[in-house]
């Protein structure tokens, strides 16, 4: 058996008792790191060559790639990317090494590398790579601030019925689990989660007018067979564009025609971009509060 094929039964990357349990000896081992049809990251551990650089950074690391690192690869949005390589490793952990170089040892408190350190302990540092998402997602409530998690979270259980190339990565069993792991004060951060925001940009504005005091509805359907990204009052529909479905080809006439017939049939409709959202929210709240000082939002 070809040692890239073990590799890829074992999730990208396997260890030599994987190797020779599969028939390899340590010549044909060698042989096939030389040849380049796996990586040898560190002792024991090898990778397929096709696995992303980060899973393979993190066996380098001696253990697997975690939180905000490991949620690009569970194809998770983010707020903001990773600045280092979150990796868990087992508590006990003495040969820890640094993610470009085997031959280097982790020095601790080393910029590009955030550490999580697992109590339990680790079946393995090498498969699977890449942590569980649930687990994920914990780790990402633990480390990172509430916004941030909230953002991967919404985008975990995003669920577009009409959409089925979109499947929901994370289900109501998957999100009670995520739930029961957590302290309460972090439970109550995951609580906040919605299964109809589809764009960090949702999930920020609904985040920033909760903070506000300002009520919102999520994903609210309307006549037509139209749909809110966030509904104030009866009828302050407010939108957020540069991500998400507003971003499909033809969307930019369609988005139009859409607000033009909820003006006519009586909503009051905002939108901003991704951007603006992100960053001018001073602005953007003060428009609200002075249409909603005008009876804006309420049915007339």
């Amino acid at each position: 058996m070809l040692a890239s094929t073990v590799a890829l039964r074992h999730g990208g990357a396997c260890r030599t008792s994987d190797l020779e349990h599969a028939g390899l000896s340590r010549r044909a081992i060698a042989s096939a790191v030389t040849r380049g049809e796996i990586e040898r990251l560190r002792r024991g551990a090898f990778a397929h060559p096709g696995i992303a650089t980060d899973l393979k950074r993190a066996i380098r690391v001696g253990g697997r790639l975690a939180c905000v690192s490991a949620a690009q690869l569970h194809g998770l949005r983010l707020l903001h990317p990773p600045g280092e390589l979150h990796v868990l490793v087992d508590a006990h952990s003495t040969r820890l090494r640094h993610p470009l170089d085997s031959g280097a040892r982790l020095v601790q408190g080393d910029p590009s590398v955030r550490l999580h350190w697992s109590e339990r302990g680790m079946v393995s540092t090498v498969s699977p790579a890449l942590v569980p998402l649930v687990e994920c997602l914990a780790q990402m409530l633990v480390c990172l601030p509430d916004l941030d998690a909230l953002c991967a979270i919404d985008a975990a259980r995003e669920r577009v019925d009409w959409r089925a190339d979109h499947p929901q990565l994370l289900d109501d069993l998957g999100f009670e689990r995520l739930l029961e792991a957590l302290p309460v004060t972090l439970r109550r951060v995951a609580e906040r989660s919605v299964t109809g925001s589809q764009a960090v940009g949702e999930t920020v504005a609904r985040e920033r007018f909760r903070t506000a005091g300002i009520p919102v509805r999520p994903q609210v359907p309307l006549p037509g067979g139209y749909w809110a990204d966030l509904m104030i009052g009866d009828r302050l529909v407010f939108e957020v564009d540069g991500e998400g479905p507003h971003m499909l080809p033809g969307q930019f006439d369609r988005d139009r025609s859409r607000w033009g017939w909820l003006k006519a049939i009586g909503y009051v409709h905002l939108s901003y971009s991704h951007t603006q959202v992100l960053h001018d929210w001073d602005s953007i709240e003060n428009v609200v509060r002075m249409l909603m000082r005008q009876g804006a939002h309420l049915t007339r």
